[in-house]
């Protein structure tokens, strides 16, 4: 295995790799709690939208026998195939049981479920879980914010993973701030669910919140680009920052809701986000899991 042997499961890395499962827990554990005391129904939608107004704005599909909507089935089939490639992709590390390909086993779980928990209440079942109890529609609900908590545990379990490239001083050093990075997002988030604070429940924020994570990742490979995975991975970091730049492109150009008014056809930012991070994936499943396992 490539970069991996040179991993030594001393008392320090054995503890550290405890730690790191706390951190998990902690996350977890954190939302669970804050939930009880969570006023996210108090953030409503703006402009002020009730369930009719909600459903009319995209393509859904009844489910009378459960008395639910599916709202935007080709986003969901498309996001939830993405999420089952990414949890596919966390098994096949985890068969692996060294340090490093363990925790991005982990990262890729947590990743794959995060992405579903979004498809459930983003795209599949937004309109029952954000307006069906409501005179208006709420911003957000508990499902959409589980889905940050757990994008939040994935990419610190990635730094984790990461650790396992440096000394045992270095590693000590990304372990704790991936610690740092979870108590602090679980904690703000958390304020943002009790205060309530709009800004710190939503998906901007997250990716601010995590930008520092995905500098060192990219500053990892990027000084240890001699190293043939290493060069690969700095690529293709380099296009995730890529992706979601289509995202954000996307979402302010506002082409979809003309497109669909215009047209009937439903292809909005969360599509082009989704299908880019699709074919991301199946690049890293291609392009760096071969090399990084052999």
């Amino acid at each position: 295995m490539v970069l991996i042997s040179h991993i030594r499961y001393d008392d320090i890395m054995k503890n550290l790799n405890r730690n790191a499962v706390w951190m998990c827990l902690f996350a977890l554990l954190g939302f669970v709690g804050f939930s009880f005391a969570s006023k996210v129904d108090q953030i409503a939608l703006t402009p002020k939208t009730n369930f009719n107004q909600y459903l009319a704005s995209m393509p859904y599909v009844s489910l009378t026998q459960l008395n639910l909507h599916l709202q935007q089935p080709s986003s969901t089939i498309l996001v939830f195939a993405l999420g089952l490639v990414i949890l596919y992709l966390g098994i096949v590390y985890l068969r692996h049981k060294s340090f490093v390909t363990k925790w991005m086993g982990i990262n890729f779980i947590f990743w794959g479920l995060g992405a579903i928990f979004a498809g459930i209440s983003y795209q599949a079942f937004g309109a029952d879980l954000k307006c069906a109890l409501y005179e208006s529609c709420r911003f957000t609900h508990g499902v959409e914010l589980f889905y940050m908590t757990l994008t939040v545990i994935s990419i610190n379990a990635l730094l984790v993973a990461y650790s396992g490239f440096h000394s045992s001083k270095t590693a000590i050093k990304l372990q704790i701030l991936a610690l740092l990075s979870v108590f602090m997002y679980t904690l703000l988030q958390g304020l943002g669910m009790i205060l309530p604070v709009k800004f710190l429940l939503t998906y901007e924020f997250m990716l601010i919140f995590l930008s520092l994570n995905i500098l060192i990742l990219m500053w990892t490979d990027y000084t240890q680009r001699h190293i043939f995975i290493h060069k690969r991975l700095f690529i293709w970091w380099c296009i995730f920052l890529v992706v979601n730049l289509a995202y954000f492109v996307a979402l302010f150009s506002g082409y979809a809701r003309p497109l669909y008014q215009q047209t009937g056809i439903w292809f909005n930012e969360n599509d082009v986000l989704h299908i880019l991070l699709l074919l991301w994936m199946l690049g890293w499943i291609s392009w760096i899991k071969p090399k990084m396992l052999e």
